[in-house]
């Protein structure tokens, strides 16, 4: 075997890997929007250039027919490729939005590790999702007391707010009324000299629809704060946009 033959079939073995987990991340975990609001593609490029240098290159640096221990040194390249990637997938894998919750006049996309789900008192709502976000409502306590104490949680020793305390979370068509209340009609994103009418505009085109039929709220990520786009009618999340809905 030569070394050009040793490159390419490692870099058809990386590239295979490389895809697979590029499908899983956009299609499964950050479906839509999610992907940019929560920055991964940075992620998914540094584990493509590990990937790469760890397998294909330093193999075929390393590659001389005959060579000493060569079966050893490529079985290590591997093992750190493979390395790479795993590490990659379980990073990307706690990052993911396991939860979209509405919470007074927004969503908020919580990842997998922000939130513990044992104190849930829906039984839907305490467990993960395996594929894309979950939506939930969060509402505020009515009680004065309780009130009272959510603030001193929140404000005084930095706690987390409702939308990251399953405790105050509800079934998501419980809050439906109380989220049309607060979304924007579409229309609004598209005035002539707002930047981001063009982007509305192409997805609704993509939707055969008209802005009429949807509302839109923000919804925060990690890295970014994103559109999301409500059905005017039944009050469910139909998109998420990658623009700044402020």
């Amino acid at each position: 075997m030569t070394r050009a033959t040793l490159f390419s079939l490692r870099v058809c073995a990386t590239l295979a890997l490389l895809v697979l987990l590029y499908a899983t991340v956009r299609l499964l975990w950050f479906p839509g929007g999610y992907f940019q609001i929560f920055g991964i593609g940075k992620l998914l490029l540094v584990a493509a250039v590990g990937a790469t240098v760890a397998g294909p290159v330093l193999s075929a640096v390393v590659y001389k027919p005959g060579k000493k221990g060569l079966k050893f040194d490529l079985a290590v390249l591997g093992i750190i490729e493979l390395a790479i990637l795993a590490w990659a997938t379980y990073e990307i894998s706690d990052r993911r939005p396991v939860f979209a919750v509405f919470a007074v006049d927004r969503f908020e996309a919580v990842a997998a590790r922000e939130v513990d789900l044992t104190e849930a008192r829906f039984p839907g709502l305490s467990d993960w999702p395996a594929t894309s976000p979950r939506l939930v409502y969060a509402e505020l306590p009515t009680d004065p007391e309780v009130m009272n104490r959510l603030i001193d949680e929140t404000v005084l020793y930095g706690m987390a707010d409702i939308d990251r305390r399953p405790e105050f979370w509800k079934p998501y068509p419980q809050g439906i009324q109380v989220l049309k209340q607060a979304a924007q009609p579409l229309q609004a994103l598209l005035a002539p000299d707002d930047p981001r009418a063009s982007e509305v505009q192409h997805w609704l085109r993509k939707q055969a629809s008209s802005a009429e039929d949807f509302l839109y709220l923000p919804i925060q990520g990690s890295k970014a704060d994103g559109t999301l786009i409500v059905h005017a009618d039944i009050g469910y999340p139909v998109d998420v946009l990658p623009i700044d809905p402020w």
